[in-house]
């Protein structure tokens, strides 16, 4: 069972990069400037230079892989904001092509309301599945983590108790509908958690009956799939319960609609890591993403510091 988690754990870190990598091409393009520029994007496609963006060679990940990468580093093993906010502006300086050229760090490394330090949930959801932190240390550590919004808190609360009801479940049992049901009752867990704000699940009631909708409607509901908080886990969602049996499927349908696509592209594939697995990244995808051995050494670093020790 460990081992399975473990598998999940670290399928979910490296889909969410090779989504991002996918996506990160169209970040903050409208779908007619995607279709313009690059036709249909299909897989891994350079990034052109824009205005607020360097160009970035195909098959490589951007910010939200950087922000993961920072945060397993960070875990020991829940992740500490102090140590991840060293490694972030570390990756910054490093790697400053990854990041919109206006970028900059103001303490707390939160963006007010929006998607980009939602990994955090990632390694708290597998202690969580794998019974070593309770409800209540989670709650306690997302309150440190402070001054973070309520929005975040509960942004991340959602993300993680979705990361953990995946990693339970089995693939060829995975319903829908029942994500969805699962999706609302762990809002209105956040809500008590983390009281003062229901923009979550305000948008999530007005996209859960375009569910069988184009998700281009969807898209636009969602702020033309903005970054705010409400807008990315709600869309993500969406996405992943249209496309749930196919990751390339999903990806280049978040992909080639543009907006925050990376951070779509990301969390798309982070929730079918936790679903399926290692196999639910397709092989030729692995093989051309660039930057697969810094995500599996992080991965190994974590493992020896703060993975199972069972």
């Amino acid at each position: 069972m460990l081992e399975e988690i473990k598998n999940r754990f670290q399928a979910t870190c490296l889909c969410a990069a090779v989504g991002e990598a996918v996506g990160m091409p169209a970040e903050q393009m409208k779908p007619e400037q995607v279709a313009s520029t690059f036709g249909t994007i299909t897989g891994f496609r350079d990034r052109p230079e824009a205005e607020d963006f360097s160009p970035v060679a195909a098959g490589q990940s951007t910010r939200q892989t950087e922000a993961m990468l920072a945060v397993l580093a960070s875990a020991a093993p829940l992740p500490d904001l102090q140590e991840f906010a060293f490694t972030i502006k570390q990756a910054l300086n490093k790697y400053p092509e990854k990041w919109p050229k206006s970028t900059t760090f103001a303490w707390p490394p939160f963006p007010d309301g929006g998607h980009y330090t939602f990994s955090f949930a990632i390694p708290a959801a597998r202690l969580f599945h794998e019974g070593r932190v309770s409800v209540d240390e989670l709650i306690a550590w997302m309150h440190s983590l402070t001054p973070s919004s309520v929005v975040w808190q509960q942004s991340i609360w959602l993300y993680l108790r979705l990361l953990d009801y995946l990693f339970g479940v089995d693939p060829k049992e995975f319903d829908a509908d029942e994500f969805l049901e699962n999706a609302t009752k762990f809002i209105l867990e956040a809500e008590r958690h983390f009281p003062g704000d229901y923009k979550i699940r305000r948008r999530m009631q007005v996209t859960e009956p375009m569910m069988d909708e184009p998700l281009e409607d969807i898209a636009k509901s969602c702020g033309d799939v903005s970054k705010l908080a409400e807008d990315m886990i709600t869309f993500v969602g969406a996405v992943f319960y249209r496309h749930h049996k196919d990751f390339k499927t999903a990806a280049l349908a978040a992909a080639n609609l543009g907006g925050a696509s990376e951070a779509s592209c990301f969390y798309l594939g982070s929730l079918f890591g936790a679903l399926g697995g290692s196999e639910a990244l397709p092989e030729d995808w692995l093989g051309g993403y660039a930057e697969r051995d810094r995500v599996e050494a992080a991965l190994s670093a974590f493992e020896e510091r703060a993975g199972s020790t069972a």
